[in-house]
């Protein structure tokens, strides 16, 4: 892992090492809390392509997971405005070719993000109308 900060990622990026030496150490339940907690808050954009770099290698390492884990990028791309799966399935590629992204990708999370990402568009779909409905719930 190449991330040195911020302080969320260096830890992020010890647990990750941590899976890939043993699957089979961290439980799922810590495994979503510890990528959630890595989260931190900035400009919207910002944090899209951070929570991006940050599950698409969650993802790699727990793909049973991938429909929880890209709730997390989906409701930071849906705060900044973008309201549909397809939007938010471009804006993820046209992240993977920044020069000078916010925050870069792992080499596999790049890769799961190349390969896996465009093809996500119903699950991506799914978590736009879920996120959608609880948002309505809420203003009720």
């Amino acid at each position: 892992m190449s991330w040195r900060s911020p302080p969320q990622l260096v830890a992020l990026a010890a647990m990750y090492a941590e899976v890939q030496a043993d699957p089979h150490a961290i439980d799922d339940a810590a495994f979503l809390d510890a990528v959630t907690r890595a989260h931190w808050p900035t400009n919207c954009w910002s944090y899209a392509q951070a929570s991006l770099a940050i599950v698409s290698h969650a993802c790699v390492l727990r793909p049973r997971l991938a429909r929880e884990l890209i709730a997390l990028p989906v409701a930071a791309m849906m705060a900044a405005g973008l309201d549909s799966g397809a939007a938010i399935i471009e804006y993820g590629k046209a992240c993977v070719v920044m020069e000078q992204p916010y925050v870069d990708f792992t080499p596999q999370g790049r890769r799961w993000m190349r390969q896996q990402w465009p093809t996500l568009g119903a699950l991506v779909d799914e978590e736009v109308a879920r996120q959608w409905l609880e948002l309505m719930d809420d203003d009720s």
